[in-house]
């Protein structure tokens, strides 16, 4: 990669256009800005004037798992900046589902993961870079534990700074998900060994035909396609990533 488009530069330039994008979000709704409901219709019923780009994707991450039957899900509790994903977990939680999400127990480890037992919001952020995670109470899956048979993972969010146009990933340069699901990490999620499970079948499931979960990207619609983003020999590949314009499918 030419130095202009290096993965350092292109986090650099992601993290401070997701810290302008947070800022923005959070200012108060000018009065001009603000709709009024009509009487005649309920506030359930209301179609809002405005979504913001981060409630759009969990919008479509619920989309996505309402498609079809999903029974278990690996997701990601969401940090300042990321595209948070809580509302659609705390729906699918609330109708009987199951929800693992990841934990760092050691830097250069592969990732552990643990089951969610209650709301999204009740999780306690843990180490060095505050992520929330389920209770280390003995109970964390290793990679492979979590991919068996046993658990029947159907579906899996991963979170990325952004892709590139073959779904190469870039991460916060940590290197977790590559040495746990990468081609060299501790259980790697072949693309096309992925997808025919409940998932594998219609428009999510296109040109995939293994067994396995469903394998899902996730982060805004202006950080896919990064230019200059190739897939590295260790490097984690996506089939395909949730924005909040819908499911977008890389090509090979």
């Amino acid at each position: 990669m030419e130095p202009e488009t290096s993965k350092a530069q292109l986090r650099s330039r992601i993290r401070a256009a997701r810290a302008d994008r947070s800022l923005a979000e959070a200012a108060p709704a000018s009065s001009s800005s603000v709709a009024t409901t009509s009487p005649q219709v309920t506030p359930a019923d209301a179609t809002p004037t405005s979504t913001s780009p981060a409630d759009a994707v969990a919008a479509a991450a619920w989309n996505v798992i309402r498609e079809v039957p999903v029974r278990s899900l690996l997701a990601y509790a969401a940090l300042p900046g990321e595209p948070d994903l809580d509302p659609a977990l705390d729906r699918f939680l609330a109708v009987g589902g199951t929800v693992y999400l990841p934990v760092v127990t050691k830097v250069g480890e592969p990732l552990m993961f643990g089951k969610v037992t209650g709301p999204m919001a009740g999780l306690k952020p843990w180490g060095r870079w505050g992520i929330r995670e389920p209770a280390r109470d003995g109970t964390l899956l290793t990679a492979a534990q979590l991919l068996s048979p046993t658990v029947g993972l159907d579906l899996i969010f991963v979170p990325a700074l952004g892709f590139g146009a073959d779904g190469a990933r870039l991460g916060n340069g940590g290197g977790f998900y590559d040495r746990t699901f990468g081609p060299h990490g501790a259980s790697p999620l072949d693309s096309a060994s992925l997808g025919s499970g409940p998932l594998g079948s219609g428009p999510l499931g296109s040109g995939l035909l293994g067994s396995g979960p469903r394998v899902l990207g996730v982060c805004f619609a202006e950080e896919l396609d990064l230019t200059g983003l190739v897939a590295e020999d260790w490097d984690l590949r996506i089939p395909a990533a949730v924005t909040e314009d819908g499911t977008h499918i890389f090509t090979a």
